[in-house]
């Protein structure tokens, strides 16, 4: 039906054509969210296997933290930017299948895996395939739900991270001990230990994934091509024209990223070191951390995001890039305080609901961070517009954040209270300037409109 509109359809018409012509948009958007779930589920597994694999494999901190940290965030980032260029031009559907079969069997490896070239190798596959999702996904929201529905789709899907992570605290812990327990002895009898029996299951069920996403799923139409058919057809924008109608046409842009990777900079910190704060500053075994923390992270995050989905319907189409950076830089402002009392206050028990908070907080702004890019920008630059984001977010973020928190707290002397002040910092100085520059993206909207309307 819709390759049949006649060219001198007005694009709005075109536009809400091809949204109606897509079968089972819900279904597609939970079959994407488990897709990405699953796939912080096997980037986090790591977390809760580092002591049997140090001890296995011989490993040292160092070497496991390359395979937890740079090698991984780098590998991700940059695929992210190539794979990218395939999202805009090629069957985005069909990349995501095959991006997923491939982590699934990356994962797997890592359960075959008997030293640190090899296992470092089955991660790097691991991140390189898992870049393809966010990009390709989060584009075909774009040209199946109108404006003001792209935001809860989406933020559905960023549940993605903390449902899948949360499951790798909890989940991880239940099966190590399982293959400790009745199946060891069959397990050892084989050559497996325990830790890789973990990696194997899983790995194994991305390949049930990518078949469903293979054989149920078809790709959507692309709006632009409907609505400007003899334009744009089978035309990939140079990066050039990316990079122009990114930060020239929209002058929001500049600021929304710059304010989305201080934001993501708070969040890695807290990730990495809050950990280590409740050990080190309240004497909590790891155990207990991560008894205490993860519900925390996993309730305060799911919160947030529905929270943003709720709040994100109730535009218009036409209001929806303006209000989605609204609600951004509203709730950034609120975790500006929670961010500096979290790693300051005396008594364990405050501080995790604090830390729960901040997820809560946090996950407003990154569940709606997409959604700027997904209906200002046309859709054969889109893929690359989001990837460029997540690689400036692994890139910058992932580096700096826990970097300078380690950088202060040493420069402070390692005293009992240093790695608060230390992470108090961080979090509060980036939260603030998160709010401030959201809160300048939506002042450019406007701007945006005009200069494109010209």
């Amino acid at each position: 039906m819709s390759a049949q509109l006649p060219l001198t359809q007005p694009a709005g018409q075109a536009a809400r054509l091809a949204y109606s012509d897509v079968r089972h948009p819900t279904y597609i958007v939970l079959l994407f969210f488990v897709c990405f779930a699953f796939s912080y589920l096997d980037r986090q597994i790591v977390s809760i296997l580092v002591q049997p694999i140090k001890q296995s494999l011989a490993l040292t901190d160092t070497e496991i933290g390359l395979l937890q940290g740079l090698s991984f965030t780098m590998c991700y980032a940059t695929a992210g930017v190539f794979v990218a260029r395939l999202v805009d031009r090629a069957n985005r559907v069909k990349l995501i299948a095959a991006c997923i079969a491939i982590w699934a069997i990356s994962t797997t490896l890592c359960g075959f895996a008997t030293n640190f070239p090899e296992l470092l190798f089955a991660r790097a596959g691991t991140a390189i395939a898992e870049a393809a999702l966010s990009p390709a996904a989060l584009s075909i929201f774009g040209d199946i739900f109108a404006p003001r529905r792209v935001a809860r789709a989406s933020s559905v899907f960023m549940l993605g991270p903390y449902v899948g992570g949360g499951i790798a605290l909890f989940g991880g812990g239940i099966l190590l001990s399982a293959a400790h327990g009745a199946s060891g002895a069959w397990l050892a009898k084989h050559g497996v230990a325990p830790w890789q029996a973990v990696f194997i299951v899983v790995g194994l069920p991305g390949l049930v994934l990518a078949a469903l996403v293979a054989f149920t799923i078809r790709e959507p139409v692309r709006i632009e091509t409907l609505a400007h058919a003899t334009q744009t057809k089978d035309v990939l924008p140079s990066l050039r024209d990316v990079m122009i109608e990114l930060f020239v046409r929209n002058r929001f842009c500049l600021p929304y990223f710059a304010a989305y990777v201080a934001l993501i900079t708070l969040f890695y910190s807290h990730a990495a070191w809050f950990p280590t704060l409740l050990m080190r500053q309240f004497h909590l075994a790891p155990k207990q951390v991560g008894q205490m923390a993860a519900p925390a992270y996993m309730i305060g995050g799911i919160l947030g995001i529905a929270c943003a989905g709720v709040l994100a319907t109730r535009v218009t189409d036409d209001s929806t890039l303006r209000k989605v950076l609204g609600l951004s830089a509203v709730a950034v402002a609120t975790l500006v305080p929670a961010a500096i009392a979290m790693p300051l206050v005396s008594d364990s028990t405050v501080a995790i609901v604090l830390y729960g908070i901040c997820a809560f907080t946090a996950s407003i702004a990154m569940g709606l961070a997409p959604v700027p890019l997904q209906i200002a920008v046309p859709n054969r630059m889109r893929g690359r517009s989001i990837a460029l984001l997540v690689f400036l977010t692994n890139a910058i973020s992932g580096g700096v954040g826990p970097l300078a928190v380690g950088y202060l707290n040493e420069h402070l002397g390692h005293t009992g209270s240093s790695l608060g002040v230390a992470l108090a910092s961080v979090g509060g100085v980036a939260a603030l300037i998160s709010a401030a520059l959201y809160a300048l993206a939506t002042r450019r909207v406007p701007v945006a409109r005009e200069m494109h309307a010209a």
